[in-house]
């Protein structure tokens, strides 16, 4: 496999900012927000957030964090240098995944709920993140909202759309909604680095289509195993490492030939999937295996099976690429692995009740 340095982050796993000292993780049953050291490994403070923290997103300059609080209906803002709540957004109920545009200046959230009074549509928050004012709201059918992404311009968001099994692509200067028909229960994105296309998991259809971004088309549906969930695409765009949770493994595809090229074995309910910034190695957590296995990206072979906590869910990689930091959903944990012996270094205690997601702060 070629080599490049990345342009950009790949499916949002491994950290851009090589300034980055800090963690940010919600603890999705004690509704506060883990502030933690990386050089110590140590839990520092706890944020006090709104009802069941799900899902954070950081500004560019990493500055300010925006938490879904899925309980609650809200937005709570963080000062990462602070390390304070500053804010809070009334969005809608149910909010889930959450990005920032590329330029820094827009909040997008997703909803797990239709809209109150509307069982037909949920609703796309549009938040301005210098004024921490909800300014728009887009409506797109069905409910349930799995995952949001940007193209690298900024141009368009597409949002998985699984109850009315379709991609959306909202045009973020004006508004206006474009659907594209996948074929069962759009789950995860992914966007290659060059930008020209989109990658969805179809968890009902056990397949993973391929849209072309410039004509918002489906050009691809490649058959998988079954109930794929998380996607990644290596850094120099050739390959689509895909996880098939009920199978326990994970299908590569090459993304010239449109076609699975590798089937590997995981553990138990593999789900998310990360690609180190020099794409040699990939991570799968296995859910309910509590393990987490690292792939070879060359010869498309585990090369440890690494335990870690209960329940892992969210994977994070530092930006040197020595370190990859796991959630561990079912305890209090987060699991630090060294990434050249590919053992756990350290477990840092006291995050708080099922610790959710990650983001790296100043």
């Amino acid at each position: 496999m070629k080599k490049y340095i990345p342009l950009l982050l790949i499916s949002f796993a491994f950290a851009s900012s090589a300034l980055a000292q800090s963690l940010f993780c919600p603890a999705r049953y004690s509704n506060e927000v883990a502030v933690i050291d990386t050089s110590t490994n140590q839990v520092v403070t706890q944020i006090p957030v709104g009802d069941t923290p799900i899902r954070i997103a950081t500004t560019p300059d990493l500055l300010k964090a925006f938490v879904a609080d899925e309980l609650s209906g809200t937005i709570s803002v963080l000062d990462t240098v602070a390390r304070t709540n500053i804010a809070t957004i009334r969005v809608y109920r149910k909010p889930g995944e959450l990005e920032v545009t590329p330029d820094g200046g827009r909040l997008w959230v997703v909803h797990q709920a239709h809209l109150d009074g509307d069982p037909l549509h949920s609703p796309v928050a549009v938040i301005d993140t210098a004024t921490n004012q909800l300014i728009n709201t887009v409506l797109i059918p069905g409910q349930g909202d799995k995952d949001i992404l940007f193209t690298l311009d900024g141009r368009f968001a597409y949002v998985a759309n699984p109850s009315a099994g379709e991609v959306d692509v909202i045009d973020t200067t004006t508004y206006q909604l474009t659907s594209i028909p996948t074929p069962g229960f759009a789950r995860r994105l992914c966007i290659s680095p060059s930008g020209d296309r989109v990658y969805v998991s179809n968890n009902g259809n056990n397949s993973l289509s391929v849209i072309n971004t410039a004509t918002q088309q489906v050009i691809a549906t490649i058959p998988v195993g079954r109930r794929p969930l998380g996607n990644a695409v290596t850094p120099n765009g050739e390959e689509v490492y895909v996880t098939n949770a009920q199978d326990g493994t994970v299908s590569v595809i090459d993304t010239t030939a449109l076609t699975v090229i590798a089937t590997i074995p995981t553990g138990i309910r593999p789900q998310r999937v990360v690609i180190t910034g020099d794409g040699t190695k990939a991570f799968v957590q296995n859910g309910f295996s509590d393990t987490v296995s690292a792939i070879d990206t060359a010869t498309h072979t585990v090369i440890a099976t690494i335990h870690v906590g209960h329940r892992p869910w969210t994977l994070l990689g530092s930006p040197d690429d020595m370190e990859l930091y796991v959630c561990n959903g079912g305890d209090t944990t987060v699991s630090v692995i060294d990434i050249p012996s590919l053992t756990v270094s350290h477990t840092i205690t006291g995050v708080g009740s099922s610790p959710f997601d990650l983001k790296f702060g100043p």
